[in-house]
């Protein structure tokens, strides 16, 4: 069957595809997200630093504007990445010994990640 292009349509395209539901995240560059990454950091006995804040303020950014935020993996090489610099994974952990990314969903309350553990090498995200 032949279409024009004004005649087809994302389900000729791609028949098989579902859609992507996820759960919309709220605004979380506002005041009362600091207020709980603060209190919460203050319970983990973390002081925050400039450093910290930088790493924060980028999972953030990447939850404002990502399509599958949901990867852990994806999301701990991004970040190694953004940070290669400074000393990548090794400099994310001495400043969140718990983990770069368990820390910073738990303060922010970030919903949890897919893929976060890998059983068969004991690797946590």
């Amino acid at each position: 069957m032949m279409y024009s292009q004004s005649q087809v349509t994302i389900d000729d395209m791609f028949p098989r595809a579902e859609p992507m539901l996820r759960v919309p995240l709220p605004l979380l560059k506002v005041s009362q997200t600091y207020a709980l990454i603060e209190q919460r950091a203050k319970d983990l006995e973390l002081k925050l630093t400039a450093q910290h804040r930088d790493v924060i303020e980028f999972v953030l950014d990447f939850y404002e504007y990502c399509d599958d935020c949901e990867n852990a993996r994806a999301l701990a090489d991004l970040v190694h990445e953004e940070f290669i610099f400074q000393g990548g994974r090794r400099y994310l952990y001495k400043l969140f010994p718990a983990g770069p990314l368990n820390t910073i969903h738990y303060l922010a309350d970030l919903p949890a990640l897919k893929y976060e553990t890998d059983p068969s090498s004991g690797i946590r995200f």
